[in-house]
């Protein structure tokens, strides 16, 4: 087991990396200690304090694994449509899958979303079907609290993800529905982003609400509210949350990539993906590696008879170097790279070489014209930002 500042290597389930977060530290025993000191005593009084104790932390210990199941699902939903996954970061509200890729159509996006839900339901149904037919009418109400409780969490976990705003499942499934509605992978999310500041905003009015009545139910709806927010901030920066470099592409490019799988047949692509996205060129790569760039212009040459034979790796362009910069260059020395490619774009590559965005020549022309029409005031200010 492996220990970094931020967070535990617990190992891999179905071949995917897990990882725990250091906020996840501090809940096991705080819950364990709730299940075993206040609910099992109110609701099964009598029973000496090992079993109590006992019974808490089996509680906890199904508790996380059920939230790592829900991650699992849509883990291996990912590697079914072919987007991969990373890994899996479990924290102290709930757990994070990574995935290798953006999905390449709404209907990828809302199965690899749903699906995490659904496994929740499905898991909180088993734990009330156990209840029921083994512990609810006898007399081992401890048991019978335990898995009502994980029965209910389970449930309301299902019921909170799907709540339709990012960085929730329910945003995600908001984004595949707009998505679909108008061919705008981008402006999907931007319109999946505001729905979940809302939600954000909503449980944070909410914590300020319950303070003075609800101590328990004010702190939840804060910290969540807050976390979400958070969530949705960091996923807009740089990764592992540094700030862009002043004047780099990556203050100017595109995150949300629609990136194309080798192996996806020409007709598929055509039918699942093309037609959700209004784009001339999609990057075709692996776990975010390039591989190179599937051309709308050039697919126009290759038969339609041939369509369903062919993968993308077939007739993409493969990668080279006039395909993409690095994340830190500097927008004038990206401009001159897109000038001279051909295409007028190009991805954009992290130090790791990793697909971290997507940068146009009206990408930079659009922030260079920001910046011009810029308040003399604000652009000569003391410790003013470029943006």
């Amino acid at each position: 087991m492996a220990i970094n500042l931020r967070q535990i290597y617990l190992g891999k389930v179905l071949g995917v990396p897990v990882r725990a977060h250091y906020s996840w530290l501090p809940v096991f025993p705080v819950y364990a200690y709730a299940i075993s000191s206040a609910l099992l005593p109110r609701n099964a009084p009598g029973l000496p304090a090992w079993e109590y104790w006992s019974l808490g932390l089996i509680t906890t210990a199904l508790l996380f694994g059920s939230v790592l199941l829900h991650e699992l699902a849509h883990s291996v939903m990912a590697r079914v449509e072919g987007i991969g996954a990373p890994g899996i970061t479990l924290y102290f509200f709930g757990g994070f899958s990574s995935l290798g890729s953006q999905p390449a159509s709404p209907a990828t996006e809302f199965k690899v979303a749903v699906v995490g839900p659904a496994a929740s339901f499905l898991i909180g149904t088993v734990f009330f079907a156990v209840d029921q037919l083994l512990f609810r009418h006898t007399t081992h109400l401890a048991a019978s609290q335990v898995f009502r409780h994980l029965g209910i969490v389970n449930w309301l976990l299902a019921g909170f993800n799907i709540l339709p705003g990012l960085p929730l499942d329910g945003g995600r499934v908001l984004r595949a529905a707009v998505w679909r509605f108008n061919k705008n992978f981008r402006e999907a999310t931007r319109v999946a982003v505001r729905a979940g500041l809302t939600i954000s905003f909503a449980l944070i009015v909410s914590g300020v609400y319950f303070l003075p009545r609800d101590l328990v139910t004010s702190m939840w709806c804060l910290t969540i509210g807050v976390l979400l927010v958070l969530m949705l901030v960091s996923s807009r920066r740089a990764p592992a949350g540094r700030r862009p470099v002043p004047g780099s592409v990556e203050e100017v490019m595109t995150r949300e990539v629609v990136v194309v799988s080798p192996d996806i047949k020409v007709q598929e692509f055509v039918d699942g993906v093309l037609r959700n996205n209004h784009f001339t060129s999609f990057p075709v790569g692996v776990n975010r590696r390039l591989h190179g760039m599937l051309l709308l212009q050039e697919l126009k040459q290759v038969p339609r008879e041939r369509w369903s034979d062919l993968t993308a790796a077939q007739v993409m362009r493969p990668v080279d170097d006039s395909m993409f910069v690095a994340a830190r260059v500097s927008v004038a020395e990206a401009r001159a790279r897109l000038a001279g490619n051909g295409l007028g774009r190009a991805v954009v590559l992290d130090s790791n070489g990793l697909i971290v965005g997507y940068v146009s020549l009206r990408d930079i022309d659009q922030d260079l014209a920001r910046s011009m029409w810029t308040p003399w005031s604000k652009k000569t200010g003391a410790g003013s930002n470029r943006r």
